[in-house]
């Protein structure tokens, strides 16, 4: 495979569209707003001219050099005008008579939690994990979760699509595999990732994982580049186009964050350490799935928060799995007649009594300190900048990265000294 920043491009053009972009649209976010760009008629005619001008470049086979140039100022002032000329969305309503299915599926859903979970707290903490409906569970437990900051356990998210997605993709796997089968399997997975999206009230976080899921399922079935960065910048491609104001929604940023972690760091630190045993060997995948998530996540939260929990990643490596295995049991659950439904939904009950009493009475009980940063949106850039070289030295193994890497360290290190 090559190495060259002219394959990577190649490779990777939702990446490079999707940066550009989002470059354009943070520097449109700095600069006042000029008057000719408040007319989309002004933007349409200058994006036209911008246009025609790179396929004449193309045509005269002008230099790279030019070509990169020419491209790169295209894609920035298309994201500031984006930026410039965004319009307010209005929520997107589903026609009366699919509403009307929906809520009749929550409802039965509800129901059925109701009927076999009787504990309150309990039941309250089943319907937030299984579809978002956070009215009932318990105030002090929610901000219990949130001080550990594991409260995206019970955001309804791209942990539910992974598991809703997994278990459908093994039962439709064992059809045959041929062109009509994989048709009816994509439909089939496409609808219930989106029906489960709507049933969960069709929160930003659980919009962002089917967007994404969506995207690769279909660039799976027209055997397109499996690049994951493609379609997670794919996801923020259609956001932007969406809402060019949700960019600035932190739950955006934290779950974007999180998922380019753990596909850019998760084998490093996986591989870093050989182990034989199997048991072992699952708990260590999952503390490198949170500690990967991490590294890229902490800064968003410094910048916004200025506090980060010192038990975070201790509590994300235990009750992540143990949270899995409910949301597993909720679904059986759901699936399961009456009578059995009435015994399995008891082993259900105190499962998750016993979970929520070791966030209360285990880690809560330990006062576990709150990490204070102070951290301004250029030094968040300078880390975002220096992991990316870390990540180019670990790759490739070239000096100049961690030359690099130094002077950015020592230049971060100066900006600190004197702010």
């Amino acid at each position: 495979m090559q190495n060259t920043y002219q394959y990577w491009r190649a490779a990777h053009p939702l990446v490079f569209i999707t940066l550009h972009l989002l470059l354009g649209i943070a520097l449109a976010s700095i600069l006042q707003k000029p008057i000719p760009f408040t007319t989309p008629i002004f933007s349409f005619f200058t994006i036209s001219i911008e246009l025609f001008l790179m396929l004449l470049c193309t045509k005269l086979n002008a230099p790279p050099f030019v070509k990169g140039v020419f491209v790169f100022m295209c894609l920035l002032s298309w994201g500031m005008m984006l930026k410039w000329n965004a319009i307010e969305k209005s929520n997107f309503e589903l026609p009366t008579s699919i509403n009307m299915r929906i809520v009749y599926c929550r409802n039965w859903i509800i129901d059925k939690l109701n009927r076999n979970i009787p504990s309150k707290q309990a039941n309250g903490f089943a319907q937030a994990l299984l579809i978002g409906v956070k009215m009932d569970m318990n105030k002090a437990l929610l901000n219990a979760y949130t001080q550990l900051g594991i409260i995206h356990i019970i955001a309804i998210s791209g942990m539910h699509i992974d598991i809703l997605f997994k278990s459908m993709s093994k039962l439709l796997g064992l059809l045959p595999q041929k062109k009509l089968f994989k048709v009816f399997e994509i439909v089939s997975l496409l609808l219930l990732v989106w029906i489960y999206t709507f049933i969960a009230n069709a929160g930003p976080s659980i919009i962002r994982a089917s967007v994404f899921f969506s995207l690769f399922l279909l660039g799976r079935f027209f055997m397109l580049s499996k690049f994951t960065l493609n379609s997670i910048a794919g996801g923020i491609f259609l956001l932007l186009i969406s809402n060019v104001g949700g960019i600035e929604n932190i739950g955006l940023q934290l779950s974007y964050a999180a998922v380019i972690g753990i596909h850019l760091f998760y084998k490093i630190i996986y591989k870093s350490i050989p182990i034989d045993n199997p048991l072992i060997l699952f708990l260590w995948s999952n503390c490198c799935i949170s500690l990967a998530a991490q590294i890229t996540t902490f800064p968003i939260l410094i910048l916004h928060f200025h506090q980060v929990a010192a038990w975070v990643l201790v509590s994300n490596f235990i009750m992540v799995p143990l949270s899995n295995i409910i949301l597993y049991g909720l679904i059986i659950l759901l699936l399961l007649p009456s009578q059995l439904a009435f015994y399995w939904g008891m082993i259900i009950e105190r499962y998750i009594l016993f979970f929520n009493h070791l966030i209360q009475n285990w880690f809560i009980q330990t006062k576990a300190a709150t990490i204070h940063i102070a951290m301004g949106p250029f030094q968040v850039f300078m880390y975002y900048l220096m992991l990316l070289y870390a990540y180019l030295w670990i790759y490739q193994k070239k000096p100049r990265y961690l030359i690099v890497i130094i002077g950015l360290v020592v230049c971060y290190n100066i900006i600190k000294l004197f702010s």
